[in-house]
């Protein structure tokens, strides 16, 4: 587990205890009309179409998978909230990108109207950092996410998201071109709780063989 993962964790979870206990609460209902992800394609937002509008709710993404069997789109909620700024990513290495203003709301407690089950932020703490699972593999190459600025930040294979820091996506996405498979080795996200977009796992590389070419990452 590298500083920056870890650093990462200290932050988000710092942050949403802070905004969590100094703003007062507000309970909004609606039904979810869809999610959001951030730039890894982890899901950490739901949009909640209630009678004054459609309003964005950001939860950490750890909780993910709790808020998601909750609350499935089209699904009556009653969501308490905070007014709060988008959780700060850590400093961003020299051309990173740079975290995405958010909405006006944080998600506080989300109850389902129908069963009256309820899921509570703070009783899902972020999960202790863990190295995971070294993998390695030869996957077909099916597709890649970039940032708002249309920076590489992830490789996507058949069983993999592979999570690049942007120095790491500015140097091999050249080599891309008319790739197909790669082979590579990592270690895969074991944490609960998150889910990502794709369906697929994490991937936190270590090296990646392009055209018989090995690049330590």
């Amino acid at each position: 587990m590298n500083w920056h993962r870890r650093y990462r964790y200290t932050c988000i979870g710092l942050f949403w205890t802070f905004a969590l206990s100094a703003q007062p609460s507000q309970t909004l209902s609606g039904r979810v009309q869809g999610y959001m992800a951030n730039r890894i394609g982890d899901y950490d937002g739901l949009q909640l179409r209630t009678t004054a509008g459609v309003l964005w709710i950001r939860f950490p993404p750890h909780a993910a998978a709790q808020v998601l069997k909750l609350a499935p789109v089209g699904q009556a909620v009653s969501a308490t909230v905070v007014r709060a700024p988008h959780p700060p990513e850590p400093p961003a290495p020299p051309g990173g990108a740079q975290a995405p203003a958010g909405p006006g709301y944080q998600l506080v407690r989300l109850q389902q109207q129908a069963r009256k089950t309820s899921v509570q932020i703070a009783d899902v703490p972020p999960p202790l950092p863990t190295r995971g699972r070294l993998t390695q593999a030869e996957e077909p190459l099916t597709g890649q996410l970039r940032d708002e600025a249309g920076r590489l930040v992830a490789l996507l294979t058949s069983r993999f998201v592979i999570e690049l820091k942007p120095h790491q996506g500015e140097s091999i996405q050249a080599l891309l071109v008319g790739v197909s498979r790669l082979e590579l080795t990592g270690y895969e996200r074991t944490e609960p709780g998150f889910v990502n977009k794709t369906g697929r796992t994490l991937l936190h590389p270590t090296t990646l063989t392009i055209n018989g070419q090995t690049f330590a990452l």
